[in-house]
């Protein structure tokens, strides 16, 4: 498992320094009216995504391990592309449909049309790199992770220069390079085409869309709870105020979702293959195993990002958004851990069981609870009172989640370890909270390096997620074996 977390970690390193860029440049290029409206219609973007394709890459996943095992893992891709491509011709249609009976307002219309096409690709790269992932095939993996980052800012810095500082340029950017990372996986574009793979199997079509189709629905839901703050601000506070909003949820969102989900991409296939090859009593222990190695390396994390909130303003943000961005930062850190332990620990229970809908049963009435107080306290306590509303109702996921979860798959969870993932983030915070440093580049790497260090050393004494004694083994092992290629 660590072997794998330590594989995937460019995957994590690199689009995480790139959001970062990100945020520093477009704060600098962008007015925060701007800078509300691109996120307006990326969040919009996001949260389709999220509806609409998540689940297919997760059963996918949830599936291949087995497919392999009968030799027909080709015949499992045909059927998730034929259901892909399926998906985007009909939304292609209900777009295009839609775009004439409800016209949008001009400074809207190209980004929302772009938007389109950024949809369907990164939805692609998404479903090409599920498929990486059950395989093993790490350097493609990384590679891709890499690349898409890269080039979408690259490529929407560029767009800026071209055709003018507005959403549309940025959301170019994106789509290009969204076009160009899915075509890097050809084969797997032409999976419905090709010979090997035999005749379409209606009966495995029918068990991968059962399985996923209530994922759509958690997935939407989930989404909504995620993003509803966001829609009422911009539409209730103004652009403005969603600008400053979008940063700081960016500067924490990013980094946070690339640390969980590099975790679980190495730990949930590995669950799944653990469940399949020994059964459920090693997969719950592995899925306890999982969720340690999640807390150690986001709880710290989200620590830091709390704590060092006023360098991260004041060296990554433009002028114009400091203040409200290291207001915000420090509260939606801890709702980035809520959200990171339900969706790539916690949310697991429910794969494993074969149950997702379930999820439901936390989800929505969250979502409901966060629509309804966020009218109330938008209007009254603005871009704040929507933080702190998200940090409650994402809170009462976890708990809830983990009580239903755990009820239908019980994940053996080690509890002294959850203490000592605690306890070894509390040196870290303590020395971040009385030392301080000038509030520039300086820093906060300074303040970075310190903290980092005094968790490595907290952890490696308290030997959390047994890191100690894995390393003395890995001194002792010459090396540690490849990683084989299941679709080889």
């Amino acid at each position: 498992m660590y072997r794998q977390i330590i594989g995937y970690v460019p995957s994590t390193v690199i689009p995480a320094l790139v959001s970062v860029l990100m945020i520093y440049a477009y704060t600098r290029l962008l007015s925060p009216e701007a800078f509300g409206s691109y996120s307006y219609v990326f969040s919009a973007v996001l949260v389709l995504q999220t509806s609409l394709f998540y689940a297919l890459p997760i059963a996918l996943m949830r599936f291949f391990p087995a497919a392999y095992l009968a030799g027909r893992q080709f015949g499992l891709l045909k059927e998730a592309y034929t259901v892909f491509y399926g998906m985007a011709l009909a939304i292609v249609a209900i777009g295009v449909g839609a775009s004439f009976v409800l016209p949008l307002p001009p400074e809207y219309r190209v980004a929302a049309w772009l938007a389109m096409p950024m949809l369907l690709f990164r939805s692609l790269v998404q479903l090409n790199q599920a498929v990486n992932r059950s395989a093993n095939l790490m350097r493609r993996f990384n590679t891709i992770e890499g690349l898409h980052s890269l080039l979408g800012f690259g490529l929407g810095i560029v767009a800026l220069f071209v055709i003018g500082h507005g959403p549309e340029a940025i959301i170019l950017g994106l789509t290009l390079a969204a076009v160009f990372c899915s075509a890097f996986d050809v084969k797997l574009l032409v999976s419905p085409f090709r010979r090997n793979a035999g005749s379409l199997d209606r009966a495995e079509l029918v068990k991968l869309i059962e399985y996923a189709w209530p994922l759509v629905a958690v997935a939407a839901t989930s989404m909504i709870l995620q993003s509803s703050d966001r829609f009422l601000i911009g539409s209730i506070g103004g652009a403005g105020m969603l600008g400053i909003y979008a940063v700081a949820y960016n500067l924490v969102e990013r980094p946070t979702t690339l640390i969980c989900s590099s975790i679980s991409t190495a730990t949930f296939p590995l669950v799944v293959q653990v469940l399949e090859h020994q059964g459920r009593q090693a997969a719950r222990v592995q899925a306890g195993r999982n969720g340690i190695a999640l807390l150690a390396v986001a709880l710290p994390a989200c620590v830091g990002l709390a704590l060092t909130a006023d360098y991260i303003a004041a060296s990554l943000v433009g002028p114009d958004f400091r203040q409200g961005v290291a207001a915000l930062i420090p509260i939606m850190s801890f709702t980035a851990l809520a959200r990171g332990l339900r969706a790539h620990f916690i949310d697991h229970a429910f794969h494993l069981s074969g149950r997702p809908l379930l999820m439901l049963w936390t989800y929505g009435p969250a979502t409901v609870a966060n629509i309804a107080l966020n009218l109330y306290v938008v209007p009254r306590y603005g871009m704040m009172g929507a933080a702190w509303m998200a940090l409650v109702c994402q809170g009462a996921t976890v708990v809830g989640g983990w009580f239903l979860g755990t009820s239908l798959f019980p994940i053996w969870l080690p509890l002294g370890q959850v203490g000592m993932c605690i306890l070894a983030s509390v040196p870290m915070g303590a020395a971040l909270l009385l030392i301080r440093f000038p509030l520039d580049w300086a820093g906060l790497s300074a303040a970075i390096s310190m903290g980092g260090a005094i968790y490595l050393v907290s952890a490696a004494v308290l030997d959390v997620g047994g890191v100690r004694s894995i390393g003395l083994k890995a001194i002792r092992t010459r090396h540690l074996g490849k990683i084989p290629a299941l679709l080889e």
